[in-house]
């Protein structure tokens, strides 16, 4: 009789943990800034170019290390970040040294993460800001959700689904 009881309640536990799930909601998921893909739509007011047979640039904030790490549009970089509140640093940053078509722009990207003091996020999207001056704007997700190229290389935003 006990090993019956047992099975029921081994049973009612197995039902009770299994859940349908559902497909998660993007606006949840974008909470916080840390440990998403944010991918670059626009530096300082313009839509960032990239050549052909390129990625956007990106940058990811890994929660646990306080580590910045990303694609400045031809290198790698890494780095530290500050986030308090609102307050948002870099430092230590660094990259890869590969030579790329147009290293003009990777250098504003640089230079821009060296500016930022804050941050605000609406939706999927990261606003980064020297001082009170939005300097750079990024949407959480993969380069396929996000953008599709005109013929002249600059990224045009797809609509938020």
């Amino acid at each position: 009789m006990k090993k019956i009881y047992y099975l029921i309640l081994l049973i009612l536990m197995w039902l009770y943990g299994c859940k349908t799930a559902s497909p998660a909601d993007p606006q949840t998921e974008t909470e916080t800034i840390l440990d998403a893909y944010w991918m670059l739509l626009s530096m300082d007011g313009e839509s960032p170019q990239a050549p052909n047979n390129t990625h956007t640039a990106y940058l990811r904030l890994q929660e646990n290390e306080n580590d910045v790490k990303g694609f400045s549009g031809c290198n790698n970089f890494f780095g530290k970040y500050t986030l308090s509140g609102s307050s948002l640093t870099f430092s230590n940053l660094g990259s890869t040294r590969m030579m790329c078509p147009d290293m003009e722009q990777e250098t504003e990207f640089m230079r821009m993460l060296e500016r930022v003091t804050s941050y605000s996020l609406s939706d999927r999207i990261l606003t980064l800001y020297e001082d009170k001056q939005a300097i750079a704007t990024f949407r959480t997700g993969n380069p396929d959700e996000i953008e599709k190229r005109s013929p002249d290389g600059k990224i045009i935003i797809k609509e938020i689904d």
